[in-house]
């Protein structure tokens, strides 16, 4: 059987009293993307450092690549790559001469071809050889990206790589891993944008409060009782005019707009099945004078699963005292 490109063993870090991360274990597959999720202060970016040995654990243990404390062994490191969500630039710098620098310090073989190659790659071409200073948040995020790309990692581990990014950035972004992945590389990230997630992960690890509490795919992780997803509804009348009156309704959890006449539902005490909870939606909106011309269920999106798992009034959660927020 094939060891994972990353293993995680009851990994805990604490700063003076308080506790960052506690008893986390995941794993993460060769040539998976692996999606990062958890609420700001759960302890994500502290774990991602403690795996390229940025920061020391207190206890536990870290596999790379199928090396057990691989983060300590500089030959492993250079299979790795890591873009942190506020990466460093040298603002007088251009892109071309940011990258070439760290080519010549990686020691790639034929710098000059291979920045040209992930200059074109992350779409800068055209600004190669303007000043990073100058570089919007989203144009300075690519720019990174390039350099972790520069020396061909097995792993890439990325800490809010679509952060700055506008639409056409984040789809370009997501264009970059599928690519990747298809060269066998194993991608770990972290990001709030969930619709993007679910496009790209094939699977995902949820920390809250230093804790990992569900590692799997969407469908695998909705805790015991919990809805297993939501209604998407296509209305005659157009979705904005009806948001706010379903949303005030007490058998309603969480209503969004999904397009011009289509919206999404979650009922707080959905039907014994999905054809009650549909006859149920059906009668909200007709009652609240809206036209349903079809409805059906949806699966478990990555939003159910985090909502799920992170609400307060969880009761399977415990959540340990003096963790970090």
């Amino acid at each position: 059987m094939t060891s994972p490109a990353l293993a995680v063993h009851a990994l805990s870090k604490t700063f003076g009293p308080k506790l960052a991360v506690e008893d986390a274990t995941f794993a993460v597959a060769r040539g998976d993307i692996t999606g990062f999720l958890g609420p700001n202060g759960a302890g994500k970016t502290t774990v991602m450092n403690m795996i390229v040995g940025l920061t020391d654990p207190d206890a536990g243990e870290i596999e790379l690549l199928g090396v057990r404390q691989g983060s300590r062994r500089r030959d492993l490191r250079m299979l790795i790559g890591y873009l942190q969500e506020k990466p460093r630039i040298y603002p007088e710098m251009t892109a071309r001469g940011y990258l070439r620098f760290f080519a010549d310090l990686y020691g790639i073989p034929d710098a000059g071809a291979r920045v040209r190659e992930v200059i074109e790659r992350v779409g800068l071409t055209s600004a190669v050889d303007r000043r990073l200073g100058n570089f919007s948040r989203g144009m300075q995020q690519r720019t990174c990206l390039a350099r972790v790309m520069l020396h061909r990692p097995e792993l890439l581990i990325l800490d809010e790589p679509t952060l700055g990014l506008d639409p056409n950035g984040v789809a370009d972004m997501r264009a970059i891993f599928r690519e990747m992945k298809a060269e066998g590389v194993t991608l770990l990230f972290s990001s709030h944008q969930l619709a993007e997630m679910e496009r790209v992960c094939d699977s995902v690890v949820f920390m809250r409060q230093g804790r990992v509490l569900a590692t799997g795919r969407p469908a695998e992780l909705l805790p015991s009782g919990v809805s297993a997803g939501s209604l998407r509804l296509e209305l005659y009348e157009p979705a904005a005019q009806c948001l706010e009156r379903i949303a005030g309704l007490p058998e309603v959890e969480r209503v969004r707009q999904t397009g011009l006449h289509r919206v999404e539902l979650l009922l707080h005490r959905p039907g014994a099945d999905s054809r009650d909870a549909r006859a149920q939606a059906t009668r909200l909106f007709s009652q609240a004078g809206y036209t349903v011309l079809s409805i059906d269920a949806a699966a478990p999106s990555l939003e159910d699963v985090f909502i799920s798992l992170t609400r307060p009034e969880n009761p399977d959660r415990q959540e340990p005292a003096g963790l970090v927020h």
